[in-house]
């Protein structure tokens, strides 16, 4: 009896291992899409399309009110991509399972490579992005200290900086 079972976990562990290179085969794109073609738009700002807030140089040319509105549904839209970025990680944590289990190690090693390489820059172009924002709404209100800007600085900001 014991042999039969054996031999039965043995049939059907090498047909597990027969059927993995067509496996393999049939998902080598999305293999391929992480190990070298991976580009973040998973977790990227744009995804979220959050409206650059419009502020203007003077404060009088716009109300209060609608700059505060602007400025929180920016800061509502920028949470949830922070919240989706913080939820991908550990990197490779998006990649599906069962994809992975089909992974060679230096396959495994490729995709975190350059899903980090994709990670940090996804986060350097968020954060531009926020500072250009945070730096127009110090403008806007006047703030000095840390954030001291005049109007002969404002065109040396990215363009997103007060702009829609």
């Amino acid at each position: 009896m014991r042999a039969a079972w054996v031999l039965a976990l043995t049939v059907l562990s090498s047909n597990a291992f027969a059927e993995e290179p067509s496996r393999r085969l049939a998902r080598q794109a999305e293999i391929e899409y992480y190990t070298s073609h991976y580009d973040g738009a998973d977790i990227s700002l744009a995804r979220f399309d959050c409206q650059q807030p419009y502020i203007p140089m003077r404060p009088a040319t716009a109300s209060r009110a609608a700059v505060s509105q602007a400025l929180a549904a920016w800061r509502a839209c920028y949470d949830r991509f922070l919240a989706n970025y913080n939820a991908a990680l550990p990197v490779g944590k998006s990649i599906p399972a069962d994809l992975a289990d089909l992974m060679t190690d230096d396959e495994m090693s490729a995709a975190q490579t350059l899903m980090s390489q994709v990670f940090v820059q996804v986060a350097d172009d968020a954060k531009r992005q926020a500072d250009a924002v945070t730096v127009a709404e110090a403008a806007w209100e006047g703030r000095r200290g840390d954030i001291a800007l005049s109007a002969r600085e404002l065109p040396h900001l990215p363009v997103t900086a007060g702009k829609r």
